[in-house]
């Protein structure tokens, strides 16, 4: 699964109609609650705002007042479809005077909404193994080196007369690190954590 971090934004006008999709990463009810009073805040007056959201188990799309399904659950199939979790996004309409029809609404919704996730920086959601090494001085470079070959995450490195450093690994690494380290040193296993990784490329289908 993948989500985003930070709030993106495209507009598209179509008949006058103004539609404003906006994206936010989203881990709670609360959070959609408060996002709801933020959008309205800073768009007042709009006629429509339409918003999907999945966070795990929880989704919802909401027309907001749209003919049914043109809006909410396109929405909330785009999210889906690009395997989103805790990201929500809504698109703000306002009414240009002309009616669109069901088939062209349902396009330009999905549409702003597409190119808006388009846009955003995603981030895998990853459960990493994590452990904490203390290991000398003489072990950090060839850690260094052969962690990038592994593709484990360093991070957080503490100096004093050891080094101690914070691990990540995708699978459990328990018997590779005894091996890397030649026995020497501590490993400490700490379970697993989540984590939020940058994808390096952005998909154009999302």
């Amino acid at each position: 699964m993948r989500t985003i971090l930070t709030v993106s934004k495209d507009t598209l006008i179509v008949d006058k109609s103004r539609f404003i999709a906006l994206t936010f990463p989203v881990r709670d009810a609360k959070d959609v609650e408060n996002i709801l009073k933020v959008v309205r805040k800073d768009y007042p007056k709009a006629k429509h705002y339409c918003y999907a959201y999945v966070i795990g188990r929880e989704e919802k799309g909401f027309d907001d007042g749209e003919p049914a399904r043109t809006a909410g659950r396109p929405l909330l199939d785009l999210l889906k479809k690009g395997h989103f979790d805790e990201t929500m996004v809504v698109v703000v309409r306002y009414f240009g005077g002309t009616l669109l029809g069901a088939s062209r609404l349902l396009r330009t919704y999905v549409s702003v909404a597409n190119e808006t996730l388009i846009k955003a920086v995603k981030h895998e959601i990853a459960y990493l193994y994590a452990y904490q090494l203390r290991i000398d001085y003489s072990e950090y470079v060839y850690l260094q080196n052969e962690a990038k070959k592994r593709s484990y995450i360093l991070e957080k490195p503490l100096f004093s007369d050891t080094i101690d450093i914070k691990l990540l690994a995708r699978e459990k690494a328990d018997d590779n690190l005894k091996e890397l380290l030649h026995g020497r040193g501590e490993i400490i296993y700490l379970g697993q954590e989540k984590h939020y990784i940058e994808e390096t490329s952005n998909d154009p289908s999302i």
